[in-house]
Formats: structure tokens, C-alpha cells, sequence
């Protein structure tokens, strides 16, 4: 496990001490369980009907230093049995239930740091919702969701979806925030398998079909084509009066390639709830007030609210279907829809898990990706970063802080401190020499939400101001006093994440080089160092980088003043 965390821009001298801090003091994988109902297939091959790929390559790749461990339990009648030493991507628990015990006790999903869930029972037979919690559907028993929701309770993280109709539904529809985020029955507006309300977002293989002269074939789903989809931004504010800086989400944010704006495509995918009633596919606007009782004290509202903060689910990318006439897709006719895709809760604002939902499991089936793999370039690079990026989104806090406390060390025997953490540098300097840094591993929004989350350790009401001076994040609607756009007082967001990084690179830098800058002296403190040091270093370096950025903040505007007269 040590050895794949890559050192390989590192100098040499600081490889033993850095190894040895990960192995005593912080988790570098993320342990996921993917449970799936029988009816997903585990196997390889280009046209499985199943996540064997994706599970492959969450084992395969990293993001930073956060490598990925995968699981899989399988959702059957069989008794519950854990197999020892599963091959490839074979499940380790058989009958597997979310309150699934282990033989010294304790429960399966507390080995894990997310659990995601491809349902598809009760059938693809188009029935009515009574067959979701017929018992041969093995529906989400109240003890399972109990066991599940404090497990969620307490930051884990769960990514579920399904397909068209009902699929799915009896393992995912009532857990709290996964059964409001998707549509997975009837009741809700499940968009059909066929006719014209179905979503067909097939996209035409060759020009006769994109012209409307031959049929876009159901196979389509299976070529190199993906579908273009919108991506919602995130992060939206003004530079100047002739530019906005626009990121999305970071679950679709490529490092280097921009936001992820492909996805493979299938005649009739599901669909996700939006803030807002979606009339084009039937679909009502969220509910949001849900509670839940489980029984055993797990009881609560779905989305609930810490102090004042209540966050809620957004859409962070919608489709669009091809309008059929004048296309011609073999499942008939379609009128042009637009439809949400993929949503997610980011429930740490609240000391909650984070969750996210996705239209359909076609987006990650071997039949759908396999080619658009072979075809390589751009669009399958983005696609995969997608996989990546949840796996990261979705973790409990502790994980991505720890992997960022391993970032901030080994920059200091890397070429950023090698070269420019030097003495004479200010701590903006240093912060945006480390915030390119992270770049490279994570890309820009990513390093944006982290940032912010750092903030919200220090100082909970700066984060949410500037949730709403920086992001476009749904929120309760209270009133928020008008602003200038562009407002001319408000510091570009790079000075203020650079100016959190600079304080926090400071502060570790003192503890590392006290009163001299010998490597070698830093290594024997590198090696004494532990988590503890590095959280009370967080919090002054974060608070002395705000301070910083406050005193830069008021010199400017007096200069300003001055100006201006």
C-alpha cells in the first residue's frame, strides 16, 4: 500500500520520513463498497451488464494521494457470508444487507468510507409500485436504512442510481436524501423505458443519421459517441465588468481538460430532481421536507440544518434529448427534452454525509464505456475523472484533510520549497506557488471546495459568506441584500484561497525548520511530527492567513479612497 503513494518528486532524502508519517498517522485509500442487486453483473467484457470497468479502475488510478479500495457486496436471498479472498471484482459479502454483521460483530459498512449503491430490483417489467417492497424485491428493511442513516449520520458518503421506471427502487427509495434526489417510482414521475416521454439521449453515429436520413440505432449506446451534456457552474463571479470566472462542480472538473461535458448515452436513462418542477419529463420540483423514522432513536429530517446552515441538494449537470422527428431514433418518436442528470448534497456543512445520485447506471456500464475507452482522447479521459472525482467528493473529511496535510509536507522536499518557500517570500507568494501545486494533483475546483472547507473550520459564518459571494449553491430562501456586480471591493477568490495556503505553509514551516532550514534537521522533525501538531497548525495558519489578507484588504481600500477622492 505504501509504495503507491508516488514520490517520485520528492528528493530522495525525504522518501523514508514521508512513507513512514503516512503509515503511522493518516489513511491515504478510500474504502468504498459497491452493492449491487444480482441482476448488475460483476464480470469483464465489452458488453457486460454491469460496473466491472469502473470498479477496475477505481482500484487502478489515484487523485493526489487518495488511492481507492473496492468491495463489493451482493444484494441476494442467499445468507449473509463473507468470502474470504474474493478474485477480480467478485463480491466479498454474499446476501448482503446494510446491517450486515461481521463475525467479531461489527458492521460491514463501518470498514468503509462510502457505499455505492447499483440497484435494479424490483424488475424492468413496468409494474406497479406495490412490487418495489414485494419481499422477493428484497426492498431496504426500516433495521437496514436505521443501521445505513446513522452510518450516513456520521459523514459516510453514498453515491445510488439506478434507471428508467422503477429500477432500483426497492434498495435505494427510502434512504434518507438518495429517495428524494432521484425519481425511483411511479408516485415520484419515473420516466417510462418507451414512448415519448422516455429519455433518449442515443446520439447518431455518422452523418446520415445526424442528418435524419437513417436510424439512430439502439446499439448507439454501445459506440465511441458519448453525449455533450450542460454542466451547471459552481463557482460564478465577476472579475471585471467584461469577465466572469465560471468553474463547475467538482465532482465535473477535469484537472487539465476543463469541465466534464461528455457522458455515454442510452435510449431511456432516469432522472434526478431539480429545485425547480422539470415539465418536459413530468417531474415535480424536490421535496425537502421529508423526515425519517427508522426505529432504535434513528430518526431526523432529511435535510437538516447546523445553527443557521442548511445545505441542500443542486443539480450540477442537466441533458438534453435529440428531438425525433426530424432525427429518427429506432424507439420512435421523442420530443427534445432537457432533463437533471446528476445531482449532490454536500451534507458536511451540516456534520452530515455527502450524496450523490445519477441518472442512470448507464453512465458507468461496460456496454456504454467500453468503446468510448478504445476510442481514448478526451472524452473518455473526462468520463473516468468523473468516476474519480466522486470517489474523492464523496469521502468523510478526515480523509481529503489528510492526504492535504500530506500535500503540505512533501511540498517542502519537493520543488516548491525546494526553490520558492524561501525566507524573503510573503505568505501569498508561497500560497499560490502551492495552490498551482495542488493543481496538478486535483484541478482548480476541487482545490476551491477544499479551501473553503478549511475555512469552515476556522470560521463557519466566513464560509458561508463566501458561499454567497463566490458559489452558486441552492440555500433556504432568506434575504440576501442587494450587490454590485461587479463588486469592486470583493478580493479575487486566488488571493483568498492563496492567502489560507500561505498562512498554513507558514506555520507548518516553523515547525519543520524552526530556526534553521536544514533538510536535514527537518526530516528528524518530519519524523516526530503527528496529526495533532498538524490541526493546531491549521488553525493559526488559517486564521493568520485571513488576518493577512483583512490587513492587505483595508490598505488597498484606503489606497482606493485615495484615488478616488
Amino acid at each position: 500500500m505504501l509504495n503507491e503513494v508516488s514520490l517520485d518528486h520528492v528528493i530522495d532524502a525525504a522518501h523514508p520520513a514521508l512513507q513512514e508519517y503516512i503509515r503511522k498517522f493518516r489513511h491515504t485509500h478510500v474504502r468504498i463498497l459497491f452493492v449491487v442487486d444480482t441482476e448488475i453483473s460483476l464480470s469483464s467484457g465489452a458488453n457486460a451488464f454491469g460496473v466491472e470497468r469502473v470498479i477496475r479502475l477505481l482500484r487502478e488510478n489515484s487523485v493526489g494521494c487518495m488511492h481507492f479500495h473496492v468491495d463489493v457486496g451482493l444484494r441476494s436471498s442467499a445468507s449473509f457470508s463473507v468470502v474470504a479472498s474474493p478474485t477480480g471484482t467478485n463480491p466479498k459479502y454474499l446476501g448482503f444487507r446494510f446491517n450486515s454483521v461481521l463475525p467479531n460483530g461489527t458492521l460491514v459498512i463501518d470498514q468503509y468510507d462510502e457505499v455505492w449503491c447499483f440497484g435494479f430490483k424490483p424488475a424492468n417489467d413496468n409494474g406497479p409500485d406495490t412490487n418495489i417492497t414485494a419481499p422477493g424485491a428484497l426492498p431496504a428493511s426500516n433495521t437496514e436504512l436505521a443501521a445505513l442513516t446513522a452510518w450516513m449520520n456520521n459523514k459516510g458518503g453514498v453515491f445510488a442510481t439506478g434507471d428508467h421506471d422503477y429500477l432500483g427502487a426497492s434498495m435505494c427509495h427510502r434512504i434518507p436524501r438518495v429517495g428524494t434526489m432521484r425519481a425511483w417510482t411511479n408516485a415520484q414521475g419515473v420516466p417510462p423505458i418507451s414512448g415519448t416521454q422516455r429519455i433518449d439521449t442515443n446520439r447518431p453515429g455518422n452523418n446520415a443519421e445526424a442528418a435524419g436520413d437513417e436510424v439512430i440505432e439502439f446499439e448507439r449506446q454501445s459506440d465511441a459517441v458519448p453525449q455533450s451534456i450542460e454542466w451547471v457552474a459552481w463557482m460564478s463571479h465577476f472579475h471585471s465588468p467584461w469577465r466572469v470566472h465560471r468553474r463547475p462542480h467538482p465532482v465535473l472538473c477535469h484537472p487539465t481538460l476543463g469541465p466534464i461535458d461528455v457522458m455515454p448515452d442510452h435510449p431511456h436513462e432516469g432522472v434526478v430532481f431539480d429545485h425547480v418542477p422539470q415539465p418536459a419529463v413530468n417531474l415535480a420540483a424536490i421535496t425537502l421536507t421529508n423526515n425519517y423514522n427508522f426505529g432504535g432513536g434513528v430518526t431526523g429530517s432529511e435535510y437538516p440544518s447546523l445553527g443557521s446552515v442548511q445545505p441542500l441538494p443542486m443539480v450540477i449537470a442537466y441533458g438534453r434529448t435529440l428531438a425525433d422527428p426530424p432525427l429518427i431514433h429506432e424507439k420512435g418518436d421523442s420530443p427534445a427534452k432537457r432533463f437533471a442528470m446528476i445531482n449532490v448534497y454536500d451534507g458536511h456543512a451540516a456534520n452530515v454525509g455527502r450524496v450523490a445520485t445519477d441518472s442512470t447506471w448507464h453512465h458507468w456500464m461496460n456496454i456504454n464505456i467500453t468503446q468510448v475507452e478504445t476510442a481514448g482522447g478526451n472524452n473518455w479521459e473526462k468520463i473516468k475523472r468523473y468516476y474519480l472525482n466522486l470517489a474523492v467528493w464523496l469521502a468523510p473529511p478526515h480523509l481529503p484533510r489528510s492526504c492535504f496535510y500530506y500535500h503540505v509536507l512533501e511540498s517542502f522536499y519537493a520543488y516548491p520549497g525546494i526553490v520558492e518557500f524561501h525566507a524573503r517570500a510573503d505568505s501569498l507568494e508561497i500560497g499560490n506557488t502551492f495552490r498551482a501545486h495542488l493543481h496538478k494533483h486535483y484541478g482548480p475546483c476541487w482545490v476551491t471546495q477544499f479551501i473553503f472547507d478549511l475555512i469552515a473550520l476556522v470560521d463557519p459564518k466566513l464560509r458561508e459568506r463566501l458561499n454567497e459571494r463566490y458559489l452558486r449553491i441552492p440555500t433556504p430562501k432568506l434575504p440576501i441584500p442587494p450587490r454590485p456586480e461587479p463588486c469592486l471591493t470583493c478580493p479575487p477568490l486566488e488571493i483568498v484561497e492563496a492567502s489560507v495556503l500561505g498562512g498554513f505553509l507558514q506555520t507548518t514551516a516553523g515547525i519543520l525548520f524552526e530556526k534553521d532550514s536544514s533538510i536535514e534537521n527537518s526530516l528528524k522533525r518530519l519524523s516526530e511530527i503527528n496529526p495533532d501538531k498538524l490541526d493546531k497548525a491549521l488553525q493559526t495558519g488559517v486564521e493568520a492567513g485571513l488576518k493577512n489578507l483583512n490587513s492587505l484588504y483595508a490598505k488597498s481600500l484606503k489606497l482606493s479612497k485615495q484615488l478616488l477622492g
